[in-house]
């Protein structure tokens, strides 16, 4: 029996479980689909919709998503260089 692969957490603890880690990302990429999933619709509504007022809507409503998508990147992204650090 294969002994689970640890990393180092960063914040206190010297090893969380790889799957742990697994675990947080899965989340981390399931919340990063729903402003990805409201970006899509934004701009698919404005291409429909045309015209310049609907179009710099669903370009500001796009720059709004974008910048969840950008924390939630940064989110893991923190985790995994936490994880990976070298003593």
């Amino acid at each position: 029996m294969a002994a689970e692969a640890t990393l180092r957490d960063g914040k206190g603890s010297p090893e969380i479980g790889v799957q742990e880690l697994l675990q947080q990302m899965e989340r981390e990429l399931h919340d990063l689909c729903q402003p990805v999933t409201s970006l899509q619709c934004r701009l698919e509504l404005g291409k429909m919709m045309g015209g310049e007022a609907a179009l710099a809507e669903a370009a500001e409503g796009a720059l709004e998503d974008v910048a969840r998508i950008f924390t939630a990147v940064s989110r893991m992204r923190a985790q995994l260089m936490l994880v990976m650090k070298p003593e």
